[in-house]
Parts: C-alpha cells; sequence; structure tokens
C-alpha cells in the first residue's frame, strides 16, 4: 500500500524554479529592447535613429533625442509589459519610469 501524492510534470516545475531563480535571460532582454526600439520607432516615424534601444547582457542602453522620442518608447513599454517575463519586466517599467522624469532640452 502507497501513500502520498504524486505529482505528475515535477520536473517541469523544478526547471521553472531554476529558470526564475537566475533571473532575466540576457536573450529575452535584447529581444524585448529589439522589438520595443522596432516598434518606438515606427510610432514616431523614426528614420534618423532619434530611438536606440539595446541590452548589453543584462543591462539597457538607450538613446533618445527628445521628449518625443521618449514618449514613443514609453507607450510602446506600456503596451508590451503583460507580454514579457516578470524580470524583464521590472527593467522596462524601470526604464519607462525613469524615461517619465527625465529632462529634456526644448
Amino acid at each position: 500500500m502507497e501513500f502520498g501524492i504524486k505529482v505528475k510534470g515535477m520536473d517541469d516545475i523544478t526547471k521553472a524554479i531554476d529558470k526564475l531563480s537566475k533571473g532575466i535571460d540576457p536573450q529575452e532582454l535584447a529581444r524585448w529592447a529589439k522589438t520595443c526600439e522596432t516598434m518606438a520607432r515606427k510610432l514616431c516615424n523614426d528614420k534618423l535613429s532619434d530611438i536606440i534601444l539595446r541590452s548589453q547582457g543584462k543591462e539597457l542602453d538607450i538613446s533618445v533625442k527628445d521628449k518625443k522620442s521618449a514618449d514613443c518608447i514609453i507607450k510602446v513599454i506600456e503596451s508590451n509589459l503583460p507580454l514579457m517575463p516578470l524580470f524583464v519586466q521590472g527593467m522596462f517599467a524601470k526604464l519607462a519610469s525613469d524615461l517619465r522624469q527625465a529632462k529634456f532640452d526644448s
């Protein structure tokens, strides 16, 4: 006679926990940086590379020319946040917050 509960998929759960504990996947961050950059440039009709968003490892590098460019990247980030993995969401939410508070020369 056996007692206890057998849980199918325990290996999947363990793998998910391991992945979560490692934090941000640099490839996932790079993919979302490229996606947000492309969408923001399209939204702003940016043909002169006024918006640049790149990832380097587990960090984001951004360059925006003006408030309009910043607003475009903020809108794109906000619309994509629900689609991003949790840790990537945190990074992009912080970036959007920083851009909202940034001062631009008029």
